[in-house]
Order: C-alpha cells, then structure tokens, then sequence
C-alpha cells in the first residue's frame, strides 16, 4: 500500500515562480506530445487504424483497516478507460486513456489523501507498459495541489510453480498450486513534490483448498517497496508480509501481518491489516466486430 507516515512540510510552502512556470512548460509539452499522436493516427496510420481496436478498461481497488494510529482505514485505487488505437511493428498497441485516481485513510491524512483525473498515451508489449500521462491531482486537506507529467514503465508478472498435470502436496498435505506474482512501477514526475520513484511487490503463494462457494484458500509471503527522490523521509518504505486470502472471482478478502520499515526515519510499523480488494477489466468493443 501507498502509505505516506507524517506531515512534510515542504508541503505546505507556496510553489515559487519558478517551479510554476516548469509546470507550465511540462503541461505543454504533454499536449504536444498528444497532438503528435493525433497527427499519426489521423495521417501516417493506415486509414484503418482510424477504427479503433478496441476499448479497454479496468479498475483496481482496495478498501483496508490496519491496528495502528498511523494509518487507520484507507481506500485508494483508480477508474480506466482507454482505446486501442492501432498495432506498431512489433506488435505493440497504442493506447490512449482517460482515468480517475483515488487515495484516502483516516489517520495523518493532511499529507496522503488525494485524487484526481488523469490523461494519457500508453504503448504495451508482453508484461510491459511505457506511457506518458497528465495527472490533475489533488489534496483535499491542504491548500495545495500537482498537476504534473509523468512518464513511466511498469509490468505485472505471474505464475504458478506447480507443474501441470501432476499432483502435488507440501508437508504431506495436498495443494491445488504455489501462485506468484510480481507487480511495479518506475516512473518520473516533472514536479519537485515526488520526482523519481519506483513501488512494487513480489509475491509467492500457496493455494490450499476450494471452500464451499468455490472460494479458494490462499497463504502467502510478499515483499513491499516504494522508493521516491523527494520528500523522501515521509514516503520511502519497505518490508516483509504474511497473510491468509480468500479468493473469489474478481475479489480478494485477507488478512496479513507486515514488518514495514521507513530507512529515512526512526519508525518502523508492525501491524495487522485487514483488506478487500478487486481487479475487473472489460472491453467495450463488441465481439467479432471489426467495423
């Protein structure tokens, strides 16, 4: 999760001229950026490519409580709607996309509560994603806000260890497959609020059993990181997790303990956390449709 510990105060100081008028050129540069990938798809692509693809979407989010007073319950996700425009060499798609951000808790919320829409190019290929977005964000309980360009990299990555087709066991005990997967971002903010950073996790699992309901029984272990350039002391964090989840179509519930450490500050923050998350993903294009 995406935890901010205590109050920055470089927060709370007005953006001198000169940083206004980075944001300036930065968002310029952005929609010069798009009005180049108008040009293509409208000139160079193919005729066709004028046909979208397709029209994909997504939504991520997780509600969570934690037993600490540093960061009480939370919500934070995002709302996506993109196009798939047309295929480059390499069979790479281009896509634009249009999203909604949230991030809210209730303990020390002046400094981590924001959200905001976002506007963006992205471009995948295998695991992968590189994109160029424009994020309006805002900070409902500070006089402030960061409408800023990001460009980033980012991938997902999953798998399960068991072999196919056989049977296996751990300790004498059956299970259904050992699961894991690996998710996270680098990216680069034009703005001196955040600059460089990269988030992520590596997660190994173990699926036990299917519960009435076809609810499956998971355990896992999981490393967290997140690492930014700025305002560093009250953001940068990493650490180990155990956890039990319960699996069904699109949700997940669980319950983990994790050992989070802050390398630029004297805290550390062991603690129980109860969550619900959920990932859905549609594509609005009808099916075998091509016009």
């Amino acid at each position: 999760m995406d935890q901010t510990l205590a109050r920055s105060t470089e927060l709370e100081m007005p953006r001198p001229a000169t940083e206004k008028k980075r944001s300036e050129r930065t968002t310029r540069m952005f929609f010069f950026l798009c009005g180049m990938v108008a040009v293509y798809l409208a000139v160079i692509a193919p005729a066709n490519a004028l046909e979208p693809l397709g029209y994909p979407g997504s939504t991520w989010g997780q509600l969570s409580y934690d037993n600490d007073s540093l960061v009480g319950a939370g919500a934070l996700g995002y709302i996506n709607q993109g196009i798939d425009w047309t295929t480059l060499p390499g069979d790479i798609p281009v896509n634009t996309f249009a999203e909604f951000r949230y991030r809210f808790r209730t303990e020390n919320n002046d400094y981590y509560n924001e959200y905001g829409g976002a506007v963006g190019v992205e471009l995948r290929k295998w695991f992968l994603k590189f994109g160029i977005d424009y994020f309006w964000q805002r900070f409902p309980d500070l006089p402030e806000s960061s409408d800023k360009l990001q460009i980033y990299l980012s991938w997902y990555y999953d798998w399960d260890l068991k072999p196919k087709g056989k049977s296996v066991s751990l300790f004498g005990v059956p299970v259904l497959g050992f699961p894991g997967s690996t998710w996270g971002q680098i990216s680069y903010d034009f703005d001196e609020l955040v600059g460089a950073g990269i988030i992520g996790y590596f997660n190994q699992g173990i699926d036990w059993t299917i519960l009435p309901g076809d609810i499956t029984l998971n355990t896992f272990a999981e490393f967290r990181y997140r690492f930014r350039s700025e305002n560093k002391p009250y953001y940068n964090a990493f650490g180990e997790a155990v956890g039990v989840e319960f699996k069904k179509a699109f949700l997940k519930f669980g319950i983990d303990y994790y050992w989070e450490r802050f390398p630029d500050l004297p805290e550390d923050s062991n603690k129980l956390q109860f969550y619900l998350s959920w990932f859905y993903d549609w594509d609005f294009k009808p099916k075998g449709k091509t016009h």
